[in-house]
């Protein structure tokens, strides 16, 4: 199975299992914090947007999750504990691996006290911010609950329906967004991370060798 095709069926499986039928906070603009909208998260393919030149349009893909391709073997031989100190050598699991990083981004512009929407249009004034409170737990309940949603089901799972993709449950890590080992507070956005690695069929296709055989 090709690696966009493995992707795929990821990413159909991650979209069935964590956004379809989902309703969650979204920005109405880029610029405008104060007004909320809800609508069904977003699942993509491809790198987290980190583009200079667009850095204020980040919004436009919150809430989501964006599944990210890392570093994998093409060809990959495990070696069980048993083997290592019997000096058994042979292959117990011989196949490709692809590792992804996948990215939630949550939403959260915190909780309006009464009387908030009513600063909001008064000419002069400006928007009483005491009357919000930024609703930093909120938005880590919203984005660890996602996350567990995702790592829970893969673990149940393990394996991504119609692909050859079998999680090694030992590769299952997740995070908040860090820098240099410390959490980084990008409110009204909220960062997490769930790295994972599949184990999948490595196809040999050698007409040499078969010739060589034969």
């Amino acid at each position: 199975m090709r690696t966009n095709e493995r992707l795929r069926m990821l990413k159909e499986w991650t979209y069935e299992i964590c956004c379809k039928g989902r309703s969650m906070k979204a920005p109405v603009s880029t610029r405008d914090f104060t007004q909320v909208n809800y609508q069904e998260p977003g699942c993509y393919l491809g790198w987290a947007p980190a583009r200079v030149e667009q850095s204020d349009d980040i919004t436009s893909v919150t809430p989501s999750i964006i599944i990210m391709p890392a570093q994998a073997h093409a060809k990959y031989m495990k070696e069980k504990r048993f083997d290592r100190y019997n000096g058994v050598h042979r292959p117990q699991a011989l196949g490709a691996n692809l590792s992804v990083c996948v990215l939630f981004s949550v939403f959260e512009p915190g909780i309006r006290l009464p009387g908030f929407q009513r600063s909001v249009g008064e000419q002069g004034k400006g928007t009483d911010m005491t009357k919000l409170m930024d609703g930093t737990e909120e938005g880590l309940k919203t984005l660890l609950d996602w996350m567990d949603d995702f790592k829970d089901n893969l673990i149940g799972q393990r394996m991504i329906p119609d692909s050859d993709l079998f999680v090694d449950e030992e590769s299952i890590t997740y995070s908040l967004y860090t820098d240099q080992a410390y959490v980084t507070d990008r409110r009204p956005i909220y960062y997490g991370f769930v790295n994972a690695t599949f184990d999948c069929y490595a196809e040999e296709k050698n007409s040499s060798i078969e010739k060589y055989l034969n």
